[in-house]
């Protein structure tokens, strides 16, 4: 089969509507003998005349109306195509795919989005919830562009690019009527609730990430009574008296009644950050939201 080019088939298409060579070349501002070459091309790939020629007159024949509705087809997605590339190529009008934790949905997310939708408000923002390790690993496969999420993967540097927006310390959530809390708040060095139950987060999620890790160094593995999905059911279930956490002790949206917040010690911090894949070639869109919320 030869080829043909989207030109061609824009003159078939302009030929056939029209019905004249001369109308068509005018239309398309190109010469009769062009659009005529353009015509043949398309001919000689499927193999058959398309047109039947009376004079100055040329109309489609019976191959020619059964080729036409795909060549408006193959038309009119390319054009959408096109379209969409150059809408993804407008920092104004394009799309930029936004994971983020949980905990971030009540204060990070609302206020970036808002703000950024004063500046950009037909930009088309999609969201995606998840674990803070599930996040790292969409935007490294390209199922995202960008992740805010915490603590600072390891990747970081290599396959993930990182800026860091806030840190916040770590403290034990203890029920208000629990021996451990002492009024203050003092700090508490979290081997003090090595035989504790702790209330904590699925694994993979960030403050999980977090629980465990300090208690690894503090030498002890926690002894999970329930896992969740969300800070404000762990900070609740500790205020029931189901036992310890591990929270940001300035979380702005995270309000614990019943519970005392003792910060660590030695401290301990969440950072919060955002990631991309490092190298990566983004659309303006994706970049121009980058760049806002790196600051």
């Amino acid at each position: 089969m030869s080829d043909f080019t989207f030109s061609d088939l824009r003159g078939l298409l302009a030929v056939a509507e029209s019905g004249h060579l001369t109308e068509a070349s005018e239309l398309l501002d190109v010469s009769q003998p062009t659009l005529t070459r353009r015509i043949q091309r398309i001919e000689k790939a499927v193999g058959a005349d398309l047109f039947d020629r009376s004079g100055r007159r040329i109309a489609l024949n019976a191959r020619g109306r059964a080729f036409l509705p795909h060549a408006r087809t193959i038309v009119a997605e390319l054009a959408a195509g096109t379209a969409k590339v150059g809408r993804l190529m407008d920092p104004a009008h394009g799309t930029v795919r936004l994971d983020f934790m949980h905990s971030l949905g009540t204060w990070m997310v609302p206020d970036l989005l808002r703000d950024y939708r004063a500046l950009y408000p037909h930009v088309d923002i999609r969201l995606h919830q998840g674990a803070a390790r599930e996040l790292v690993d969409r935007v490294l496969i390209d199922a995202a562009d960008l992740a805010l999420v915490g603590p600072r993967p390891p990747e970081a540097g290599t396959g993930i690019g990182w800026h860091q927006l806030r840190v916040q310390r770590l403290a034990l959530a203890i029920p208000e009527d629990h021996p451990l809390a002492q009024p203050g708040p003092m700090p508490i060095d979290i081997r003090d609730a090595r035989d504790e139950g702790f209330v904590g987060m699925l694994p993979g999620y960030g403050t999980r990430l977090l629980l465990d890790r300090v208690t690894e160094e503090a030498g002890f593995h926690p002894r999970l009574v329930f896992e969740s999905m969300e800070l404000t059911t762990v900070a609740g279930l500790v205020s029931a008296g189901l036992g310890v956490a591990l929270l940001p002790l300035d979380d702005p949206y995270l309000a614990p009644r019943g519970i005392v917040l003792r910060p660590l010690d030695p401290p301990a911090h969440r950072e919060l950050g955002l990631v991309w894949r490092a190298g990566a070639s983004e659309a303006p869109p994706v970049d121009k939201f980058r760049e806002f919320i790196v600051g």
